[in-house]
């Protein structure tokens, strides 16, 4: 996937009355340009501003890019492809700084993306896909990395390198792509290897001793051989104060590198091999839990008015400070707070073209995925000195496809794949001398033991919990495309998916502590587990039926329907088996049936390309995580919400309205409800007060969806001067309020915020290289948000916070 670039730039500015022209246009709305400029895009041709050849060349210079993607396993431009796409090419992501996934959402519709660590990350599109932590679960939004699925979606978490293009597609996407995604999915593309010197060395530095190094090296190794290597290394200090160990260094720090290496070897023009590997690894104290809400305040009939269980156990235990701001950035814990990545992996992708003009195509990958997390409760005494899921994950991925020749009348591709997964992971919590006091002062008969130091159920004891899951599945699909006429093109495709997965939970009995009176509660809260075997064997069916007409040649009208089912999976951890039994652990398959119109647009004379669409998702026994307390446990939450409906609008606009400036406007409204789901998490307001579990959320929004998305992103090249181009660039995104965690309680609730980041900069041309000298700023108005939100102990609820505002400045150097 790459971009092709007209290069034919010239010098002079379009005329205002142009200017005019657009913003007339951009005021009236989506439907004049069907009305409008219709007789004006009719032909491929390009209205000439006067019969001079450099008026010609003037419209040329400000024409938008043409953007190829291989989406349909060939290669096309995206603004031909009837689905709902947006593109995120190397250059808008260099030059709005976006480094980390996680920044992904301020540029692309209808993306969230939840992270507190890599481990708990999740990518949701259209409101589906909210599960993070459920390391027994698939992803309703795949993510791919150079045609790789990638298993977990931590596996993404690290410095996005030396990236070529990024797309976006909403929708699923089984009829074409590996595993079955019932909400869409993120694909990620590389810079391929070059016959041709192809280098760049990067180094940036800003506030809270922020420095990135990173580099790109390509060549020709021989006349058939080229190579690629490239790196990072990404060091910030952390921004949350932990009050109670005032001197130590700041939390939510930054310390993460890693390289990828690449070979493409091409002896002839039919035949191309492409090997990669790659290795990252982070150490620092990302994903620290800041306090947000203390749970419910009542009137108990044993305890007295304005009882809140949060606040009262804390003080139980001796709490030095409660119930800190989140907007100061501060915590009081007394003990550390820590997590280590080591991931990495390799792939290998053969292309033939045969002589009959078909493309043979083989992926082979392997990749690993290592997480050892280091946690504790967010205070400041003895009661949580760790606790946390370790994970190790493997997976081994073969894809063969056979794609036809170019055809007019018919193009098809078909294909077999196969995918092996095996994830271990390690729950452990680590308990100190005030553990009872924090989790369990609140039951009557219990209390004045734990206050005279004398129940000693949880106190000093230590917890391990075991599982891990295995999965194999196997897929045969194709997809087929009519041309029907020269402007109508009927697509249809299908995959049949057959899996078999095993999984099992084991929870070794305690140790530590003492002897106590209470062991009947230590059992009920620790006791060993063991669930036996857990299997689930699936087939799944995914398909797509799209219609497209070609308006004229740059208006592109297109309906599509489309379904997808996503495998069961389970919860490798305890939760509520004991009492449930096992078969709790194991969630049903979700499935997805997608209906989409859109119009892809690309309007006066290629310097306007718009795209809309409405879509309607309905999503039956739709799989969803979180976590719940229930009587005096603290348990995750793996389920089946029903059913879900996600419908809702969404536009991407790109403009370039003068020469050098480009800007993007794009935004989603996303209505997602609960159409069915009687058995969800009640909150903590009506949990503790009652002893009621449950609620019934039917009709109400699907936490993690803000309704509302708008993002602005623009870049401004100036004239050269004296071989000087200067720059200016920014970026503006805003998000609705939403809720935070899946009992939709009123303290989980995430605030609206907005997002502004700015840069401005210079290229100096030095023979054939180039200098590029750039002052930065993200969140510039330094605003305090928050990006998720946790239920937590003792009805409390924990947040992580998004980056404050860092001023920095970067040096790079293309050679």
């Amino acid at each position: 996937m790459h971009i092709k670039v007209n290069n034919e730039l010239t010098k002079k500015r379009i005329k205002r009355k142009l200017i005019a022209q657009w913003i007339a246009f951009y005021t009236l709305g989506f439907t004049v340009p069907v009305m409008v400029f219709a007789n004006e895009t009719a032909t491929s041709e390009i209205p000439k501003l006067s019969s001079s050849a450099n008026a010609s060349n003037d419209i040329d210079a400000i024409q938008l890019e043409t953007i190829v993607v291989t989406t349909r396993r060939r290669e096309e431009k995206a603004q031909d492809v009837p689905t709902s796409i947006s593109i995120l090419s190397a250059q808008t992501l260099e030059t709005q700084r976006f480094s980390r996934v996680e920044e992904l959402q301020q540029a692309l519709p209808s993306l969230n993306i939840a992270f507190q660590n890599p481990r708990q990350s999740s990518v949701a599109i259209r409101g589906l896909g909210n599960n993070p932590a459920s390391d027994g679960l698939e992803a309703s939004v795949g993510v791919y990395l150079d045609n790789v699925y990638l298993g977990r979606p931590g596996m993404v978490v690290f410095d996005i390198l030396d990236v070529a293009q990024l797309e976006l597609l909403r929708g699923p996407q089984g009829t074409l792509f590996g595993k079955n995604t019932t909400a869409g999915l993120l694909n990620i593309t590389s810079k391929a290897p070059t016959f041709y010197p192809d280098n760049s060395l990067e180094i940036s530095f800003g506030e809270r001793n922020y420095f990135q190094a990173k580099g790109s090296l390509s060549d020709a190794l021989s006349e058939t051989v080229a190579g690629r290597f490239s790196f990072y290394k990404t060091t910030q200090d952390g921004f949350i104060k932990n009050i109670y160990q005032p001197d130590a260094d700041k939390l939510n720090d930054i310390d993460r590198q890693g390289i990828r290496g690449q070979i493409l070897w091409q002896p002839t023009d039919n035949f191309n091999l492409r090997w990669i590997a790659d290795y990252h690894e982070e150490d620092d104290q990302q994903g620290t839990l800041i306090y947000y809400g203390k749970g419910p305040t009542f009137n108990h009939s044993l305890f007295g008015n304005n009882y809140n269980q949060y606040e009262d156990n804390n003080i139980s235990a001796g709490v030095k400070n409660q119930g800190l701001n989140y907007k100061n950035r501060q915590i009081s814990s007394d003990h550390e707070q820590r997590m280590e990545v080591e991931q990495g992996g390799t792939s290998a992708e053969a292309n033939w073209t045969l002589d009959s003009g078909k493309k043979l195509t083989s992926i082979s990958a392997y990749r690993f995925w290592n997480f050892t997390p280091t946690n504790s409760y967010f205070g400041d005494y003895d009661a949580l000195r760790n606790n946390g899921v370790a994970v190790k994950d493997k997976q081994f991925s073969q894809e063969i496809r056979l794609a036809s020749a170019s055809n007019p009348i018919f193009e098809w591709v078909s294909g077999l794949y196969f995918f092996q997964q095996n994830i271990k992971n390690h729950s452990f919590t680590y308990y100190g001398d005030k553990a009872d006091n924090l989790l369990l002062y609140q039951i009557p008969i219990l209390r004045e033991d734990i206050q005279n130091g004398n129940s000693n159920i949880l106190n000093n004891r230590e917890s391990h919990t075991y599982g891990y899951a295995d999965t194999k599945s196997y897929a045969v699909f194709g997809q087929g495309t009519w041309h029907t006429t020269a402007k109508l093109d009927i697509t249809a495709g299908g995959r049949v998916t057959y899996e078999d997965k095993e999984a099992r939970v084991n929870r070794l009995a305690p140790t530590g502590g003492v002897d106590t009176i209470y062991q009947a509660i230590v059992n009920n809260q620790l006791g060993a587990y063991d669930s036996g075997k857990l299997t689930i064997s699936d087939t799944s069916y995914s398909g797509l039926l799209t219609a497209s007409y070609k308006i004229n040649p740059n208006n592109l009208l297109y309906a599509t329907y489309s379904h997808g089912e996503k495998s069961g999976g389970f919860n490798l951890a305890v939760g509520t088996a004991p009492g449930l039994g096992a078969d709790s652990l194991k969630v049903d398959p979700e499935i997805a049936d997608n209906y989409e119109i859109g119009l892809k647009q690309t309007l006066w004379n290629n310097r306007l390309q718009l795209n809309s669409n409405l879509f309607w998702v309905d999503v039956k026994d739709y799989q969803t995580t979180g976590t719940q307390q229930i009587g005096t446990n603290y348990v995750s939450v793996l389920d089946n919400a029903g059913k879900v409906r996600s419908r809702g609008a969404e536009i991407d606009a790109t403009i370039r309205p003068i020469q050098g400036l480009t800007v993007n406007v794009n935004g989603s409204w996303n209505d997602a409800k609960y159409t069915k789901y009687e058995g969800a998490p009640a909150p903590s307001a009506v949990s503790i007060p009652t002893g009621v579990a449950y609620q019934d959320l039917t009709g109400e929004r699907v936490y993690g969806v803000p309704e509302w998305i708008a993002n602005v992103n623009f870049r401004y090249d100036l004239k050269s001067i004296n071989r000087w181009q200067p720059y200016v660039a920014g970026s503006y995104s805003w998000r609705d309020w939403s809720y935070g965690a899946l009992d939709n309680s009123n303290e989980s609730i995430i605030d609206a915020y907005a997002i502004i980041n700015a840069s401005i900069g210079s290229r100096y041309e030095i023979g054939e290289n180039q200098l590029d000298l750039s002052l930065w700023v993200k969140n510039l108005t330094d605003k305090t948000y928050v990006t998720n939100v946790f239920s937590y102990l003792n009805g409390s609820a924990g947040a992580i916070l998004g980056q404050p505002r860092t001023i920095g400045a970067t040096l790079k150097f293309n050679f």
